[in-house]
């Protein structure tokens, strides 16, 4: 079952998302810095980020910028309750897979969850395949 890290500093966000996706069969680890999540991520491989976009040190924006950046190709998705354009915008750039807007339902999360699984696994397939 895949595996997702949830970087969230809210404890009652941070359950409320690991609850609800363990709910789904995916593995979960949640840290409340990107810090923390970044440095567990140098050992460790997860398949999706859901990570907050306002955190106490590296913002979420940085995470999924190291992320694109270094050995990491897991998709990532980013709550916020701070987007506007030019932050949107500035996601995208930075290869984020989805922004959701704090408050944000699980329905339609879960999906853009499945659905980042899906495009990452897919574009490993087509790597793969492309190397043989």
């Amino acid at each position: 079952m895949p595996h997702i890290l949830i970087v969230e500093d809210e404890t009652t966000t941070s359950w409320a998302l690991a609850e609800g996706l363990a709910d789904d069969g995916y593995t979960i680890d949640t840290f409340a810095s990107a810090e923390d999540a970044w440095a567990w991520l140098q050992k460790g491989h997860s398949d999706l980020v859901i990570t907050d976009f306002r955190l106490p040190g590296m913002t979420g924006l940085e995470l999924a910028r190291k992320l694109r950046r270094g050995r990491h190709a897991q998709p990532v998705i980013v709550v916020t309750a701070y987007g506007n354009t030019e932050t949107l915008r500035d996601l995208k750039a930075a290869g984020v897979a989805e922004c959701f807007p704090k408050p944000f339902g699980m329905d339609g999360l879960r999906r853009s969850v499945r659905h980042a699984l899906e495009a990452s696994s897919e574009q490993r397939n087509r790597t793969r395949s492309s190397r043989s």
